[in-house]
């Protein structure tokens, strides 16, 4: 799988290239144990894609039902499963998509998964990937705020993607709650922005922030963080990076935010 144009060759999707966005928003808990606005599809062809649960170990937040993905079902996996929504949206300087995460297993906790957006709902891009370092509490969720502000003015299919990590380390991932917040939609004052150039970066990579930024982390395609320290006006060494698309995560509290660059 190409790390920085993921495509999904399948005539049955094409037909979703006919969808026309007007909205701006929309927000999912799955509760009602439905899959309707969503579609999935198992890249890896290993007859297991996203699923909703509503079990303590594998579906959503409270017990509710949420969506799943495993690296484990009578056997390790390794999955590629894309779901992403039955049609686009129209993104706005605004537009920012706020979901709830965790891991399945505190002691195979090694997920790794991402935000993929597309405009044709074939060929897809990761615009922001995480892959577990330590499990969260029993219980506890992470939060995260992803600014798509650079899909402005675009009709986007938006969607996750659970890949790169096997039944060896890994046991499944949970998403519940997922929404797109855009204009007329408050978003909480605790998210801040930022920007990075040149971007293309070939040298040093700028961070460009109204506000004070200290612990900044660079992650590659396949999550593996590539830079994690604190920042200072001199900006970030990325002379000795592969070339290639990478993230940039700066956290403020429980949000992290998230720019994609490109390595010359």
């Amino acid at each position: 799988m190409k790390r920085n144009l993921l495509i999904i060759m399948c005539c049955v999707f094409c037909s979703l290239m006919t969808a026309k966005a007007q909205e701006t928003t929309f927000s999912y808990d799955f509760n009602n144990n439905s899959f309707s606005g969503w579609v999935g599809y198992d890249a890896d062809g290993d007859g297991n894609t996203w699923e909703l649960h509503n079990t303590t170990v594998s579906g959503g937040m409270n017990g509710t039902y949420g969506l799943f993905s495993s690296c484990y079902s009578a056997g390790e996996l390794t999955p590629e499963n894309y779901l992403y929504t039955e049609q686009p949206y129209l993104i706005t300087e605004s537009s920012k998509l706020h979901f709830f995460h965790s891991q399945s297993d505190i002691v195979y906790y090694q997920e790794n998964f991402g935000v993929i957006v597309s405009e044709n709902g074939i060929n897809f891009y990761v615009v922001w990937s995480r892959r577990y370092t330590a499990p969260h509490a029993d219980g506890k969720w992470g939060e995260e705020f992803i600014d798509l502000s650079e899909f402005a003015g675009k009709n986007m299919y938006i969607g996750f993607l659970h890949y790169d990590c096997d039944g060896f380390t890994a046991n499944g991932i949970r998403i519940d709650n997922v929404e797109l917040m855009s204009d007329g939609v408050s978003v909480p004052e605790k998210t801040i922005s930022f920007d990075v150039y040149p971007n293309p970066a070939e040298n040093q990579l700028v961070i460009s922030s109204d506000e004070k930024i200290e612990n900044v982390t660079v992650v590659a395609m396949n999550g593996v963080v590539v830079y994690e320290g604190v920042y200072n006006n001199d900006g970030i060494d990325v002379s000795k990076l592969s070339s290639g698309v990478y993230f940039v995560n700066i956290k403020k509290g429980d949000v992290t935010l998230t720019r994609r660059f490109v390595k010359k």
